[in-house]
């Protein structure tokens, strides 16, 4: 909760920084649609939460030895409330920080949508040097949050928006937070499952960017008709 909590008082930040210093209303760092798509924040999350899903009950029934049983339902439902309320305003405002705004920022000081991609997707996986799995597993697994910082970026520039990349983000702490923690995690939270092995990079820490990233973005690119990707991309941005 208070991990979380401080997120929530950054929102009134974020409106000031844009309606007072820039004059621009919020919805030029939230979506180039006249509305928030709310489905599409849906469908992200719940394409996102599958996946996460299946990949946990996976790791549980191949190697259950690795896993402790958590759940005790009072701890649960006082984790699940503030998981519920808390996460997606975290990672809402992560999304509207960096996928928003210093995308935008970076794309006008350097005309360019890739550095922007770039840039930002640098930055977001070097601010999780400080996280204790870096500790735990080694440096490289920065690439792993640098990975996640492109897709989530390629989503926003092909989507023309935040919505996808919100549902991506929420899911991805929202379930996780829920289903299973480990000692040298940053959330300790009291989860269905407890992960006991001993921290290492693996076959499947190794697939996502490789193999699960480029389908699910091959699904939306299908679902939402994403075209012109070179010119959304690369292109010049004045």
């Amino acid at each position: 909760f208070l991990i979380m909590i401080s997120f929530v008082l950054v929102l009134p930040g974020i409106w000031l920084v844009v309606k007072k210093l820039h004059d621009l209303p919020l919805m030029s760092i939230l979506s180039g649609r006249k509305n928030i798509d709310y489905n599409r924040i849906l469908f992200s999350f719940s394409l996102w939460g599958s996946v996460i899903l299946f990949m946990v009950i996976t790791g549980y029934l191949i190697s259950p030895e690795n896993y402790e049983i958590n759940f005790k339902l009072k701890e649960f439902l006082i984790l699940l409330i503030i998981a519920v309320c808390l996460i997606p305003i975290q990672t809402s405002v992560e999304e509207i920080v960096f996928r928003g705004y210093l995308m935008q920022g970076f794309g006008h000081w350097f005309n360019s949508r890739f550095m922007a991609l770039f840039l930002t997707s640098v930055v977001f996986g070097s601010l999780h040097l400080a996280n204790p799995e870096i500790t735990a597993l080694g440096y490289e697994f920065i690439f792993l949050y640098i990975t996640v910082g492109f897709v989530l970026g390629i989503m926003t520039l092909m989507d023309d928006g935040l919505e996808l990349a919100i549902g991506f983000h929420a899911a991805n702490n929202l379930v996780a937070a829920l289903l299973v923690t480990a000692d040298w995690t940053v959330f300790q939270t009291e989860s269905i499952l407890i992960d006991i092995s001993e921290p290492s990079l693996g076959l499947s820490d190794w697939l996502a960017p490789f193999v699960v990233y480029p389908i699910l973005i091959t699904v939306l690119a299908r679902k939402y008709s994403w075209t012109n990707w070179k010119e959304k991309l690369f292109s010049r941005v004045r």
